[in-house]
């Protein structure tokens, strides 16, 4: 394998963090603790009950589809993307209370993992951090995760999270915090912006702590959202569109859309397979084709979602045994696709 260079990842480094952001999907969480895709649908499956499998089995049935407990496929985007159309289709309620069992059980799942490790995302902030060097600075980190590892870290590593919402015990959303900075008013009414690393964490499927009331949404620690109350997550997915552009989802896309090409000029994604339709079409795929950023991919594997970035000039990406770059394939492997590896980059 050959090795790659930060500033090959990150050409903008050797100037700082500026316009700099961040791609993170399950990959970056699995070291933490977290099951892939493949395991989470084994986990989700296997905890349905006799009805609910029952229910399932008519949903498969009708598109032909059968589901491997072996290798977890049709994976849970896929299932979810079948249950909810036999729901539409069928009209039966049934189905539309399987969806709704669905995202619950993939929300235990993502809190049975009690104590996660920490170490790899608390390392990645501290080293973002020393690359500051004391003075104020904004990064983008873009993730699909419900989990709260980033928050988490955060606090150990001294670093300000920023998701969006407001207030102390429980939080209210408010999406104008991505385009606020913290800081003081001297006597001379000149603003000073506080010299700390400002991670802005923008979720676009929403998290484990995020719940709706009332038509609005707030955020609490997840352990103490009660079952009652309506936790703000899209459901895995593969045709995820309609659900986004729901609140608090189409101020997420629509921060990050600002974001991309302005504040954002130079993107790195790890652990990120680019499986998300609406992502590639609406945020990504337009930004690197139309060359308003430049974007390296690291991934174990070179995905279908990568076709329509894969030969566009400002795309590179490195898999476990090949490699793009500016858009032209070549043979070397690297091993950054995996977290902590790519975190020890910033080293």
């Amino acid at each position: 394998m050959a090795a790659i260079e930060l500033a090959t990842v990150l050409p903008n480094i050797s100037s700082g963090l500026g316009n700099t952001g961040f791609l993170f999907g399950a990959g970056t969480s699995v070291e933490a603790g977290y099951p892939m895709m493949a395991r989470l649908t084994q986990l989700v499956i296997t905890a349905l009950t006799k009805a609910e499998k029952a229910d399932l089995d008519e949903v498969l049935a009708a598109t032909g589809a059968v589901y491997d407990p072996t290798t977890g496929e049709p994976n849970i985007e896929t299932i979810a993307d079948l249950v909810m159309a036999h729901a539409v289709n069928s009209g039966d309620v049934h189905f539309k209370t399987l969806e709704e069992r669905l995202r619950e059980l993939v929300s235990e799942i993502i809190l049975s993992v009690a104590n996660p490790k920490l170490d790899h995302h608390v390392r990645f902030l501290e080293l973002l951090k020393q690359r500051t060097f004391g003075n104020p600075c904004c990064v983008y980190v873009f993730t699909t995760n419900y989990d709260i590892l980033f928050e988490l870290a955060g606090a150990i590593a001294g670093v300000v999270i920023e998701t969006g919402f407001v207030g102390s015990v429980e939080r209210f959303f408010d999406h104008q915090r991505f385009t606020t900075a913290c800081g003081a008013m001297r006597a001379n009414r000149q603003f000073t912006e506080h010299a700390v690393l400002t991670i802005r964490l923008i979720k676009l499927h929403g998290s484990v702590s995020w719940f709706a009331r009332d038509g609005r949404v707030f955020e609490r620690h997840p352990g103490s959202i009660a079952l009652t109350e309506k936790r703000v997550m899209v459901l895995p997915r593969r045709g995820k569109v309609m659900d986004t552009l729901l609140h608090p989802h189409d101020a997420l896309f629509r921060a990050a859309s600002l974001a991309l090409g302005h504040d954002c000029k130079y993107l790195a994604s790890c652990g990120f397979s680019f499986g998300d339709e609406h992502i590639n079409a609406n945020l990504i795929g337009p930004a690197v084709t139309g060359g308003k950023i430049k974007l390296f991919a690291l991934s174990a594997l070179e995905t279908q979602g990568m076709a329509n970035l894969k030969a566009a000039p400002a795309f590179s990406a490195g898999f476990d045994g090949s490699g793009i770059a500016g858009g032209v394939a070549h043979a070397d492997g690297t091993d950054l696709w995996k977290f902590s590896k790519f975190v020890e980059l910033f080293a």
